[in-house]
């Protein structure tokens, strides 16, 4: 039923050396994201620009293989550039701040790209993932929930991607045993899905390594990391219980035969797991302490640790011969990464080119008559509902999150740490519900489905009850000041 094996997932190393062009690819990489590292290290902005540029090129390089998306957002970009310049509408300093925002989305995402490679080779994320995959029916929603979030913690797409392979493949071995109709097959496929996919989108709320909240956190300058985490925890937390809730619901209502047979996990699994948690807890204690040792922004040191941090695991696992394995999968993987940072750089450019077009106090009376029909409260929902909607519709959430987000610094109608929360539950939710979403069309293509089917059919109802008590939170946070 896969389309994509699970060496598609995680980028493997492979066989033949890399040719010019993938050379060139990760040199033009390699340049931006330390680029990037000397501009902050030197207080540069002009050399933010340079990496920027640098990744640019890089994606116009490959700009071929790369998918529709991403070429539809190369193009948008590229008018809305030229708009401004042909309307003298965009200043040095505004191309300045896009282009420390592509620096700064490109520099995250190369970074777990080292850990992914390191991760790819390191036999102990398998076993992770079998000990989570065979769980008893009564433990496995709540299991693979919480791998989804972990993996996708420290793998990204490619965690999410290797957990789904893993346990359908584990399921597929026990349906050739003991043989279901295609009813009950689909019927444990979506409960498996929709369980990582769940626990992947929480990730939103909370990771330290994140996107979404690493690039929030680059604009509600007032608000830590380690002031939206707690919250953010909390958010993933009634995520997992909601689904949990639904799952054993679904399964004493509506129960399959024959049952699935609990397979238990093979003995080495466990210390997998064990292990995984220690590079994730391992991580964040480095980038939390650097923070507040170093005199950087959390953002920056993250980006400065976490290949660090690859490069030593990679000696501890493969000796002196690691630091060079790892350079090798980055240099013949770097055209394929096109997709992946090329979503990610150019929306964020998108999003950094249009609020500098729109006027300063453009979206004020909307903002304001939305405080006065409905108070702080209405602003807050209306910032969540709002990312999910211009989701639905099919604009990248980094898109509509950054334009919103930098009005709220503008126009400060509430705290920053309420319209962060409002905006990271709009696009947990996105991940989930939308059919244009980079999640629902790399799962569809993993499961050959349809995306509608992946992201609203399987998810529709989870969607609208999480919506609703998240929804609740927030009109209880603002209303009481918890936030």
């Amino acid at each position: 039923m896969a389309t994509q094996t699970t060496d598609d997932v995680i980028a493997p190393p492979r066989a033949t050396p890399p040719g010019g062009h993938a050379t060139t690819g990760a040199a033009l990489l390699a340049a931006g994201f330390f680029t990037y590292i000397v501009s902050f290290a030197s207080a540069s902005p002009m050399l933010a620009t340079v990496s920027a540029t640098l990744i640019l090129v890089f994606i116009a390089m490959n700009l071929r293989r790369a998918t529709a998306i991403v070429r539809s957002f190369a193009a948008v970009a590229l008018l809305i550039a030229l708009w401004g310049l042909f309307r003298n509408s965009l200043s040095p300093s505004d191309l300045a701040v896009a282009g420390g925002r592509v620096s700064f989305l490109t520099s995250i995402l190369i970074a777990l790209i080292f850990l992914r490679l390191v991760a790819a080779r390191d036999p102990a994320f398998q076993a992770a993932g079998a000990f989570l995959a065979n769980q008893p029916p009564s433990r496995r929603y709540v299991s693979l929930g919480i791998g989804g979030n972990l993996f996708g913690v420290l793998l990204n797409l490619g965690g999410l991607g290797l957990l789904i392979e893993m346990t359908l493949a584990g399921q597929r071995r026990l349906e050739t045993v003991s043989a279901v109709s295609p009813a009950v097959h689909d019927v444990r496929e979506r409960r498996i899905v929709t369980a990582i996919v769940r626990g992947f989108a929480t990730i939103a709320f909370w990771s330290p390594f994140g996107i979404a909240l690493n690039t929030l956190l680059l604009i509600f300058t007032e608000v830590h990391w380690r002031d939206a985490a707690p919250w953010g925890l909390g958010f993933a937390a009634l995520f997992l219980i909601v689904g949990g809730v639904m799952d054993i619901v679904e399964r004493r209502l509506f129960p399959v035969f024959p049952k699935p047979v609990a397979v238990p996990p093979a003995p080495g699994d466990g210390l997998g797991l064990l292990a995984v948690l220690g590079h994730l807890v391992g991580l964040a204690l480095l980038v939390i302490g650097g923070d507040h040792l170093l005199p950087y922004s959390f953002q920056e040191v993250l980006v400065g640790v976490v290949p660090i941090y690859a490069v030593i695991w990679s000696m501890v696992r493969h000796g002196t011969r690691g630091p060079a394995r790892l350079v090798g999968d980055f240099t013949a993987n770097a055209p394929r990464y096109v997709n992946e940072i090329g979503v990610f750089a150019l929306a964020g450019l998108i999003g950094a080119l249009l609020v500098a077009l729109v006027p300063q106090h453009a979206l004020d009376p909307v903002l304001e008559a939305v405080v006065d029909l409905g108070g702080p409260v209405a602003l807050a929902l209306a910032l969540a509902w709002v990312t999910l909607l211009a989701a639905m519709l099919g604009l990248h959430p980094i898109i509509s999150v950054v334009i919103l987000a930098e009005f709220m610094v503008r126009t400060p109608l509430i705290s920053q740490q309420a319209a962060l929360l409002s905006l990271l539950t709009g696009w947990t939710l996105t991940v989930c519900l939308a059919p244009l979403a980079t999640t629902a069309t790399y799962v569809s293509a993993i499961l050959d489905r349809s995306p509608v089917t992946v992201s609203l059919r399987w998810n529709g109802l989870f969607g609208v009850i999480t919506l609703a008590l998240a929804s609740g939170i927030l009109i209880l946070g603002i209303s009481w000041h918890w936030f």
